[in-house]
């Protein structure tokens, strides 16, 4: 595990290579394509899609900054932290995709609801990439542990390292549980396209993945609420209501077309 990947040397000028940079951006490719190439296979127009995939990226880059400022602001009640050490947090990251997403698809003309449906596999699935990063970081850290796959960070740059003990290897676990559920909604043909009831199966499942894997998480500096809820957790609680809210919602949607139908 190392936070830098690589070093880049032109002459006298030597540029590192964070691991973590390395990782989300994959994690961005391999979402965009899958996403491309779903709209593609269901007859939305590709370009539209793509361009439409650019404002969800910026959208989700800008919320995860945002979120994270968020955090450091209520955490330390300054934002001098979050602005001199800069971070993302992942669950900005939906919020501010769905936000440029919709603006993308309202000013494109596209089906918001149908590519939701056929394309929502892609952001698990680059997501997984991402968490390989903070593994190779040594951000997001598990607590201590000395389990027979436990990790110990010593390199200076990785947080984890401080102090160099044995710790849960979380990020793999959340890699490991977001490239299952990315395979399962591959696998689970969408029906009812464009109803947009995928988007809410996405968020129940990250929410359970969520809640599960900060139980191993030692980085309670984002902060612990109640002695034993973190942050990530009360979001998790929330989006999984909100997910559960729309799954009900087009469920009884589709079920109120079929009974009106001839």
């Amino acid at each position: 595990m190392d936070p830098i990947l690589t070093v880049l040397r032109l002459g006298e000028i030597e540029r590192p290579i964070g691991s973590y940079g390395v990782a989300v951006a994959m994690g961005l490719i391999l979402g965009a394509f899958m996403a491309g190439r779903s709209a593609y296979r269901s007859g939305i127009d590709v370009g539209g899609a793509i361009a439409a995939i650019g404002f969800a990226v910026a959208g989700g880059l800008a919320g995860a900054s945002s979120m994270f400022w968020l955090v450091e602001l209520i955490r330390t009640g300054s934002l001098t932290a979050g602005l001199e050490q800069p971070g993302l947090v992942f669950y900005g990251g939906p919020l501010g995709g769905a936000l440029g997403l919709w603006f993308g698809a309202r000013k494109l003309e596209l089906p918001l609801g149908r590519f939701l449906d056929v394309a929502i596999a892609g952001l698990p699935a680059g997501h997984a990439l991402g968490r390989l990063g903070c593994f190779f970081g040594g951000c997001c850290y598990g607590r201590a542990w000395d389990g027979p796959w436990a990790v110990r960070y010593t390199h200076p740059m990785a947080p984890a390292a401080w102090p160099p003990i044995l710790r849960h290897p979380t990020p793999l676990y959340e890699s490991l549980l977001l490239m299952a559920f990315a395979w399962v909604l591959v696998l689970w043909p969408p029906s009812h396209v464009g109803t947009g009831r995928r988007a809410g199966v996405y968020l129940i499942g990250y929410a359970c993945i969520r809640l599960v894997t900060e139980l191993f998480r030692g980085d309670t500096v984002r902060g612990i609420y109640f002695g034993f809820v973190s942050t990530s957790q009360l979001i998790s609680l929330a989006l999984f209501a909100v997910g559960l809210a729309i799954v009900l919602v087009t469920t009884r949607r589709i079920r109120a077309l079929k009974e009106d139908a001839p």
